[in-house]
């Protein structure tokens, strides 16, 4: 038996929801001997989320989560903070042979690790405009990327680095509400910005990032960034 339960999140709350997942729920699921087969991010929108756990039957399933959220290690753990990122959910069940749990077991793998990889070279991304990283960019944008920068004009990938490379003239540079669209081998990742001018103001912006999945890797292919 297969229980696939899928969540509408409070808006802009799935990327924490799903940290905070991987980081004490799904541990603590483990603990609890529940047979997590998949979860993650939906790819239809951007504030739905699922999580697939098998049972050996209805009974025992029943037993489980009874047993599970009525612990005191959930209630006193993060039940409060998890419930406060759901909307609300529905929960379906589906006899499924092992050949397909299997294939389940793989796919959902597979998309936690992409969504981790993409989280932390957004997080690189943004240190390295912070800090003028050129090497990095190097290794993370594709040799066909293209920037769409905050005055309208577009430059390629060499006009990027060479850009920079020059001083930096904001900082405090930090991404927020950073939102993760997977869609097989692409991504986009949406996320809004602060930072601080050279005189000392406190600003803000938006981006656009769209990766892609070449020879196994991950890269950037295009960014549209906005300040206000």
């Amino acid at each position: 038996m297969v229980e696939i339960r899928s969540y509408n999140l409070t808006p802009r709350t799935r990327d924490r929801f799903h940290q905070r997942f991987e980081r004490d729920s799904l541990p603590m699921l483990r603990r609890w001997k529940v047979d997590v087969v998949a979860y993650g991010p939906s790819l239809h929108d951007q504030d739905s989320w699922y999580l697939m756990r098998a049972y050996p039957s209805l009974d025992e399933r029943q037993r489980s989560e009874d047993a599970f959220y009525g612990s005191d290690e959930w209630k006193k753990g993060p039940r409060e903070a998890v419930l406060a990122d759901i909307d609300s959910y529905t929960t379906i069940i589906v006899r499924l042979d092992e050949a397909t749990l299997r294939g389940l077991r793989r796919n959902g793998r597979e998309d936690g690790m992409d969504l981790k990889t993409l989280l932390e070279l957004n997080q690189d991304y943004i240190r390295s405009v912070q800090t003028s990283d050129v090497q990095r960019f190097k290794e993370i944008l594709a040799d066909d990327f293209l920037c769409s920068l905050p005055d309208g004009s577009l430059v390629d990938r060499d006009r990027f680095l060479q850009q920079t490379a020059q001083p930096v003239t904001i900082s405090k540079l930090e991404a927020h509400d950073v939102n993760v669209r997977l869609m097989g081998d692409f991504a986009i990742i949406h996320a809004r910005t602060t930072y601080n001018t050279a005189d000392g103001r406190s600003a803000s912006g938006r981006y656009t990032d769209v990766w892609a999945r070449r020879n196994g890797r991950w890269l950037a292919v295009s960014a549209h960034v906005t300040r206000n």
